[in-house]
């Protein structure tokens, strides 16, 4: 069964990579996308992902507030928070809205994919 995976970003292009990336690891699978905190919460209950990474700063609805009602509705679901904007603080509420990992945008992709390798296999095991 493959790794089905939501890409929850408000950038096209930071869509379009993370896609392309991610899909290039056999056994994972992109099944859909997501501009904003909101949407991306419909697509999940739609298309019930088994994994979900995440912007922080987007319109409409951010990806902490999205990060905590999807921890209620799908909490077996990891998700990793991908943000160009990483404190100590974010990390820690990052963590108490669900969040598994906060892995930020300026590190290479394989950190991002390393991740989502770790998370997906415990969850599996």
């Amino acid at each position: 069964m493959p790794t089905r995976i939501l890409i929850i970003d408000d950038s096209p292009m930071i869509r379009t990579v993370l896609r392309k990336c991610l899909e290039s690891v056999p056994g994972w699978q992109v099944c859909g996308e997501a501009g904003d905190g909101r949407e991306g919460i419909e697509k999940a209950q739609q298309i019930k992902p088994n994994f979900i990474v995440l912007d922080l700063s987007m319109p409409v609805m951010n990806g902490l507030e999205a990060a905590r009602v999807l921890s209620k509705v799908m909490p077996t679901v990891p998700m990793v928070l991908f943000t160009s904007f990483i404190t100590h603080h974010l990390e820690e509420e990052a963590l108490a809205a669900g969040v598994r990992r906060v892995i930020a945008k300026d590190k290479s992709l394989a950190d991002l994919i390393s991740a989502v390798h770790l998370l997906a296999v415990k969850d599996v095991a």
